[in-house]
């Protein structure tokens, strides 16, 4: 299997040493049958990307973009350089374990083996959309996730919590359950085209844009039940920044408006799920309970899940 590391490069040289560290740690960890490329998408126009100078060759391809397209737009232009079957949109500041790709790899080469073990002489299903579908699974890692004091916490705690990382309903009515695309390995013909020619210029949410349309098609999300990922606090993470994610996420509700892969009624219930927590978490009490009437079913699905998953962040975030 050939995968390909996409990253969206932003002012970022300040990362590049434990960024290449972490590619060359995972370059090592390959096995012989696989193979990893690495796309990093300058979006800093006049700003050149600086490789530590060290003698190494790290096997990165640098593409410059002429002008700022955002991180969603830096994102499709690495996708379309690509050669991988499978994708990661690895953030410039974000760390994998060492092995992290190799596993990625193993887990969708184990499961593609078990569907097509099932399938054998399945005539029904053999060369079938669902055959398709089955057989390109999206890899999801747990992930630990740093805190300003450096404290590390793990996100999925619960058996609860695992099983709805590839719960459409729960991304519908609670909000997006994967922290950052870096826990993912993506099939790379399994991406809508909606997805690559309807850019967010909103940053923020184009993730959970990209896990709405995958579900929606019933796309098998797997669960790598070791913390692969770790999500880096750096004061200036975009998915702290609710205003900008909110944002982001009215802005890909209308691009789906114009398609079908997502019903009308599906948007709705979305639109209003994010404009709920905004309005909770910067109104007082009495706008705080006038919402939460006019929205019942969205904060009783949020309180059980709140329970139940034992997330360290509260119910409004």
């Amino acid at each position: 299997m050939k995968v390909s590391i996409i990253t969206a490069f932003y002012h970022g040289n300040d990362y590049m040493k434990q960024y290449t560290d972490c590619i060359l740690a995972n370059q090592k960890h390959m096995s012989k049958e696989d193979e990893l490329e690495v796309i990093l998408v300058n979006d800093s126009p006049g700003e050149a990307v600086e490789l530590p100078i060290d003698g190494t060759d790290y096997n990165i391809t640098i593409v410059d973009q002429k002008e700022n397209q955002g991180i969603h737009g830096a994102r499709v232009r690495g996708l379309k350089e690509a050669k991988g079957e499978y994708v990661m949109f690895l953030d410039q500041d974000d760390i994998l374990a060492e092995d992290a790709i190799a596993k990625h790899a193993e887990k969708v080469k184990q499961w593609q083996q078990q569907i097509s073990k099932m399938n054998d002489g399945n005539s029904f299903v053999q060369g079938t959309g669902l055959e398709q579908l089955m057989l390109h699974p999206v890899s999801v890692a747990n992930a630990l996730l740093e805190q300003a004091d450096g404290e590390k916490l793990l996100w999925y705690r619960s058996q609860y919590h695992k099983n709805k990382i590839g719960d459409y309903k729960t991304y519908l009515k609670v909000g997006v359950q994967i922290i950052s695309p870096g826990q993912c390995l993506v099939p790379k013909k399994m991406i809508p085209v909606i997805w690559t020619t309807n850019i967010c210029k909103a940053n923020g949410s184009d993730d959970y844009y990209l896990w709405l349309l995958l579900l929606s098609r019933r796309i098998p999300f797997l669960l790598l039940d070791e913390p692969l990922y770790i999500h880096k606090y750096t004061g200036q993470n975009l998915s702290a920044d609710t205003t900008n994610t909110d944002a982001s996420v009215y802005e890909f509700i209308e691009m789906l408006k114009q398609d079908t892969i997502i019903s009308e009624k599906e948007l709705k219930l979305l639109r209003r799920q994010i404009e709920y927590k905004a309005e909770f978490r910067k109104g007082g009490i009495g706008t705080k309970l006038a919402s939460t009437v006019k929205n019942l079913d969205i904060f009783v699905a949020n309180v059980i899940f709140k329970l139940r998953s034992k997330t360290p962040y509260g119910f409004n975030r």
